[in-house]
């Protein structure tokens, strides 16, 4: 499509934009809505999340305190390699993983495994898309407008306005909304009731409200995609694009792919394992033979790649360039 004229870098960046803003807060909200009306909230689901975010920290200082020092590399330099080792794909490919596995079982295990995939979103989501881009985007998403002393009072508060209102939409970014919208309706039982039918013959008031945003939601995981091997195509030359995009990143490729492949396929896996014989000896979850699902699904986000909506960042952070290098 790149090639013949049908996407340009355009096309791919008001596309990043739709996913980032519009179906990606909609298919985490109704994920979480949907989970947690079906399964509740129990102890050792409220546990994902927390396994979730606190794996992806301790991994980032893994990387960054322990693999950096001894490949000697600077945080500055190389901020991206610390996201994508860092984080993996936490949504798209583990549910593309559970219904390959359990599309065909008896037992409800797609469902399960999709509402533990779900639940562990919940941490993970606000995690990445707030402290992993800030990592990721460093200063560039910081910056904000200072007014001049010149405009007076009201200037100056219009200015301390709109710094409040830049750093709420850099702690809450439209994905982490969606979750956090789905996780309120979710446990207040008024709410729920007028977006999720509680039996065939009552029918939700707002239910169509649900479907819709449900729909529109399942498009957030294929377009996510797109924008990925759609800036993959544009970093390689096609398109009338660059045939070697620029790059200031002074890193070597072998480092790089190093330090990601450690971490997201060594340390990782055994991080999770750890956190996760923890938190059963403390009693917050059960055994892997009480609760296989909950430790399978952690052991495969734990084993993830790195996540594709990295890209997708960098699109809508106006950073096309890099979204493209990192994408190859």
């Amino acid at each position: 499509s790149i090639d013949r004229g049908l996407l340009d870098a355009a096309t791919v960046k008001a596309l990043s934009r739709a996913t980032f803003t519009i179906l990606l807060p909609l298919f985490l909200g109704t994920s979480v809505l949907k989970t947690v009306t079906k399964y509740g909230l129990t102890k050792s689901s409220l546990a994902l999340p927390v396994l979730a975010a606190l794996q992806s920290l301790l991994l980032y200082i893994c990387t960054t305190k322990v693999l950096y020092p001894l490949f000697q590399i600077d945080l500055e330099d190389a901020r991206a390699t610390a996201v994508c080792a860092s984080f993996g794909n936490g949504g798209v490919v583990p549910l593309i993983f559970c219904d390959a596995l359990f599309r065909n079982s008896k037992n409800d295990n797609l469902a399960l495994s999709t509402g533990f995939v779900s639940m562990f979103l919940v941490g993970w989501s606000p995690f990445f898309w707030s402290f992993g881009r800030s990592v990721l985007l460093g200063s560039s998403s910081e910056k904000t407008t200072t007014p001049s002393s010149s405009k007076g009072i009201v200037a100056s508060s219009s200015g301390k306005l709109e710094h409040a209102l830049s750093l709420m939409k850099g702690l809450l970014p439209p994905p982490v909304m969606g979750v956090l919208i789905g996780m309120i309706v979710a446990t207040i039982p008024i709410l729920r009731k007028l977006f999720v039918n509680s039996s065939a013959s009552k029918p939700a008031i707002l239910g169509v409200v649900m479907d819709t945003a449900q729909n529109f939601g399942k498009a957030a995981s294929p377009l996510s995609l797109l924008v990925l091997v759609s800036s993959l195509a544009l970093g390689a030359g096609f398109g009338g694009g660059k045939t070697k995009p620029k790059t200031s990143n002074i890193i070597p490729f072998w480092k790089r792919w190093t330090i990601v492949s450690l971490s997201r396929f060594v340390i990782s896996p055994l991080l999770m394992l750890g956190l996760l014989k923890v938190f059963f000896s403390g009693k917050i979850i059960g055994s892997y033979v009480e609760q296989p699902m909950l430790w399978f699904v952690c052991m495969l986000e734990a084993c993830m790649p790195p996540a594709q909506n990295q890209v997708v960042m960098l699109q809508v952070a106006n950073q096309a360039e890099q979204a493209n290098e990192m994408a190859t």
